[in-house]
C-alpha cells in the first residue's frame, strides 16, 4: 500500500506542548492541514502557565535561552519584540548558605573549609582512582570525587529522582548537569573543568535569558495556537488522543468521538501511552512527577534569583523559582511576590494524592532558608500536580528505550518528539530544536526541499 503524502491527509499532531505547537505551526505554514490534540483546557504543556489572583506561574522555571539561529528566529518573528530580556540569576542553597550557580570564585571562600581542603585533595589524587561506569554513582565519583558526591550530588539525586545513584543511568548525571548550567561554553564534566570553570567566572557577564512580555510563558503558546489557526489548523483540547493501528500505519486518531484519519501522526505524549493504546507490552520507562506549590506573598523576597537548588534532606522542596525576576507582569504589585515550590513524586503515591498535607511543611521550609519573613505575609498557596514531567533514567533505561522504539517504528506514519514522546531529558529550547529538525524530515521526505530550505533561513515554513 503506498504512503499517502504529508499533504494528501490531515497531520495529527498529539500534545499541544512546546514539540506539538512548533510543528504544528510549521507544517501550517508549508500547507499542510494539522490537527493538533491536548487533553488539558488550555495548550502549553509543561511550559504553561496558571494564573490565579493576579499572580502568574509557570510549570518551573521556563525562560529561551539558545545559540540556535533559527529559534531565535523563530521566537523573534512570534513574539515580535514583545519580550523581556534580563541576566540569568541562579543559585543553590547548601548548608545554610546561597551560593551563585555556576559557582563564582566568591563563593569558594564561603565553603566549609574542610569540604573545600577535601575536594582540592580529590582534584589531586582522584585521577589515580578507578571507578566503574555503570551507573550515576560511578560516573560522578569518577569524574568528581568522593566529596562533591557526598556533600552535593547523592543527596539532591535520591530526593529528586526517588531512587539511588546506584540505580540511576550515568546519562543522568551528564543530561542533568548540562540542563542546569544551560551555558554551552562553560564546561563542567569533571572536577578539574568545574575547578576551571568557576575561576572563569570571575569577570564573566551573565548569559541573557529572553521571556515573554504581558503575563507568563503562557502568552507564547497562546500566540502560536492562534497562528496556527490562521493557517487553517485545528486545535482540539480538552480531549485526550487514541490511536488505532493496522497495517504498518496509524489508521486513525480519535479525539473524543470523533475520527481523523491522518497522513502523519506526530506523537508527543508519553511513549508508554502509545504503547497501551496499540498493545505493545508496556515498557519499563517510568516518569516522574511534579507538585508545584505556587506561593503567593505579600513581600518582596530577599534573594532575587529566578530559580534555586535545594538539596538538603531536611528540605521538602527541591528547586524553587521566582516568577517576578523573570518578569514583573506576573504578580499584581511590585511589592508582592510570587514562590514556585517544586516537589517531585510518582503520579498516584502518597503525595501525589494527599498534596495538601504538605503546604504547612512548605511554608515553614521557605520560611527556614529565609525566602519569606512569616506566615502572615502568605497571601494562599495553589497547588499544581503535572503528571510525567522527566523520564526517569535508571540504568536499564537505553536497552528498554530501544526495545520500545523498535516496536513502535512498525508503523511508518508514527513520529516520536518531545521530552515525553522520546522519553528525553530536554530543555524547551531542545524541544524546539526537537520540532524544527522533524518538521524538516517530513518536509524533505514529501520532496520539498524548497519549503525545507526556506525554514532553515528565516525560521518560517511559509
Amino acid at each position: 500500500m503506498s504512503k499517502p503524502s504529508l499533504f494528501e491527509g490531515p497531520v495529527v499532531v498529539v500534545g499541544g506542548g512546546v514539540t506539538g505547537l512548533v510543528s504544528a505551526h510549521l507544517l501550517a505554514e508549508a500547507g499542510a492541514q494539522v490537527v493538533v490534540i491536548e487533553k488539558f483546557p488550555r495548550v502549553g504543556g509543561l511550559a504553561r502557565s496558571y494564573q490565579y489572583d493576579g499572580f502568574v506561574f509557570d510549570c518551573g522555571p521556563h525562560r529561551f535561552h539558545t545559540e540556535n539561529p533559527n529559534i531565535k528566529a523563530y521566537l523573534d518573528r512570534v513574539l515580535e519584540g514583545h519580550g523581556v530580556w534580563f541576566p540569568r540569576k541562579s543559585e543553590v542553597y547548601f548548608e545554610g548558605c546561597y551560593y551563585r550557580w555556576p559557582l563564582h570564585p566568591k563563593n569558594l571562600v564561603q565553603l566549609p573549609v574542610p569540604l573545600a581542603l577535601k575536594s582540592a585533595v580529590d582534584l589531586a589524587v582522584n585521577g589515580m582512582k578507578t571507578y566503574g561506569q555503570a551507573n550515576f554513582e560511578d560516573y560522578v565519583l569518577r569524574q568528581y570525587g568522593p566529596t562533591l558526591y557526598q556533600n552535593f550530588f547523592k543527596d539532591y539525586s535520591i530526593k529528586f529522582l526517588g531512587i539511588h545513584p546506584r540505580e540511576t543511568h550515568p546519562d543522568w548525571a551528564k543530561v542533568g548537569l548540562n540542563r542546569a548550567i544551560i551555558d554551552d561554553k562553560l564546561q563542567m564534566q569533571n572536577l578539574a573543568q568545574l575547578a576551571k570553570s568557576t575561576l572563569l567566572q570571575y569577570n564573566k557577564a551573565e548569559i541573557d535569558f529572553l521571556y515573554p512580555s504581558g503575563g507568563g510563558l503562557q502568552v507564547t503558546w497562546d500566540i502560536v495556537s492562534e497562528l496556527i489557526k490562521a493557517r487553517g489548523g485545528r486545535i482540539i483540547t480538552g480531549t485526550g488522543a487514541r490511536l488505532a493501528g493496522g497495517n504498518g500505519r496509524i489508521e486513525a486518531v480519535y479525539a473524543g468521538h470523533e475520527r481523523i484519519e491522518p497522513s502523519v501522526v506526530i506523537w508527543t505524549a508519553p511513549i508508554t501511552l502509545a504503547c497501551d493504546q496499540l498493545g505493545i507490552d508496556a515498557p519499563d520507562l517510568p516518569y516522574l512527577s511534579t507538585l508545584f506549590y505556587n506561593v503567593m506573598v505579600e513581600e518582596a523576597v530577599p534573594r532575587e534569583y529566578q530559580w534555586c537548588y535545594y538539596g538538603a534532606n531536611d528540605i521538602v522542596f527541591s528547586r524553587v523559582s521566582t516568577p517576578k525576576f523573570f518578569s514583573p507582569d506576573t504578580v499584581p504589585h511590585p511589592g508582592a511576590s510570587g514562590l514556585n515550590v517544586e516537589i517531585t513524586c510518582r503520579e498516584g503515591d502518597e503525595r501525589w494524592q494527599h498534596a495538601e498535607r504538605l503546604t504547612d511543611w512548605v511554608v515553614d521550609d521557605l520560611i527556614k532558608v529565609g525566602m519569606i519573613s512569616s506566615r502572615r505575609k502568605v497571601h494562599d498557596v495553589r497547588i499544581e500536580r503535572v503528571a510525567e514531567t522527566y523520564p526517569i533514567y535508571h540504568t536499564r533505561y537505553p536497552a528498554e528505550l530501544e526495545r520500545t522504539r523498535k516496536q513502535l517504528d512498525r508503523y511508518d506514519n508514527l513520529h516520536l518528539a518531545g521530552r515525553t514522546g522520546m522519553f528525553w531529558y530536554n530543555n524547551m529550547d531542545h524541544s524546539m530544536e526537537n520540532a524544527m529538525q522533524l518538521t524538516r524530515k517530513l518536509l524533505r521526505d514529501a520532496g520539498r526541499a524548497d519549503i525545507d530550505e526556506k525554514m532553515l533561513a528565516t525560521g518560517t515554513a511559509g
